[in-house]
């Protein structure tokens, strides 16, 4: 065992030294952190978000990852409401990337969306997703003057939440 296997084991118990346990989403069931069932799901790629007490199925389980993000919705609501959408877990993948790549609802990304709509670091992802979109070799508007389009749609303020979103989703 190694010191860092260590420490996780020191911080992840109460002061009465009894192991915490986390909802595991594949089986429904709570699981002993540190254990061989957690070690081995994180060997799979799950994201243990230990901020939000949270472990986050990978990407390619999608049916398991959207069953759980329905599960835990309330706490998303919370998340984005106290922090942001574009929170990063494990400094790896925001919310937001979880959310769009899980195709969870369209309508409640909307609403997600709302909250922190006005936020800087929500206008700069919004400049960034046009940005990427209007240079992207693959699409049309990279062949006219990315440039002028991006201005426009900025000065203008033409794109709202659901063409943002829509953005995202093709671009993700």
């Amino acid at each position: 065992m190694t010191f860092h296997t260590n420490a996780m084991d020191i911080l992840d118990q109460s002061a009465d030294g009894i192991r915490k346990n986390i909802y595991n989403p594949k089986t429904n069931r709570m699981i002993i952190i540190n254990g061989s069932v957690y070690r081995k799901l994180l060997h799979d790629g799950y994201l243990h978000w230990r901020e939000e007490r949270l472990l986050i199925p990978p990407l390619h389980e999608l049916p398991i990852l959207r069953r759980y993000l329905s599960f835990i919705s309330y706490r998303i609501w919370g998340i984005v409401s106290e922090r942001s959408l574009l929170v990063v877990v494990n400094e790896k993948i925001s919310l937001l990337q979880i959310l769009l790549k899980a195709n969870w609802h369209n309508l409640t990304l909307c609403q997600l969306l709302k909250l922190c709509w006005r936020h800087e670091e929500m206008k700069a992802w919004r400049n960034n997703v046009l940005m990427k979109f209007l240079h992207h070799p693959n699409l049309a508007p990279s062949k006219y003057r990315p440039s002028a389009l991006y201005d426009a749609f900025t000065k203008t303020n033409a794109l709202g939440l659901e063409e943002i979103l829509a953005l995202a989703h093709a671009l993700y």
